[in-house]
């Protein structure tokens, strides 16, 4: 299993990584999210299977600081919609480029779901996706 370690995010190579580190490790019943027709983003596409909701990008030549707001509200809505205690998968698949702030809106979206009780995943990051998230130092 390919893990990156992070300090903030947990990041897989592959999808059903990602999806198997999210099923709960006892028996107790997973809270749905509230999935409907009417989750309509501009940047996000969003579904929900057995127990995990599958996020992932509907553009993807990337983020930049441009496009960082309308991100957040993107964000924003899908936190409102989630159940305490959601799991999120959210997956880079196609996304070539990521920006410093996009990144932010991300770990405010990660406080905003451990505050609920849910926890959020990333997979299929591409390599240069990746870099983003570790800065040179």
């Amino acid at each position: 299993m390919a893990k990156y370690p992070h300090r903030i995010f947990e990041m897989y190579d592959f999808r059903d990584e990602a999806v198997s580190a999210l099923k709960p490790k006892t028996a107790s019943p997973a809270i749905q999210a509230k999935f409907s027709e009417s989750w309509d983003f501009e940047f996000l596409d969003a579904s929900q299977s057995a127990s995990v909701t599958h996020v992932g990008f509907k553009k993807s030549q990337g983020f930049t600081d441009d496009t960082t707001s309308e991100l957040r509200r993107d964000f924003a809505k899908l936190t409102d919609k989630l159940a305490i205690g959601s799991k999120v998968l959210l997956d880079f698949t196609g996304l070539n480029a990521f920006s410093t702030a996009s990144i932010d809106t991300l770990v405010s979206f990660d406080k905003h779901l451990r505050h609920k009780g849910s926890r959020m995943v990333l997979c299929c990051l591409d390599s240069a996706v990746r870099d983003s998230f570790f800065p040179a130092r």
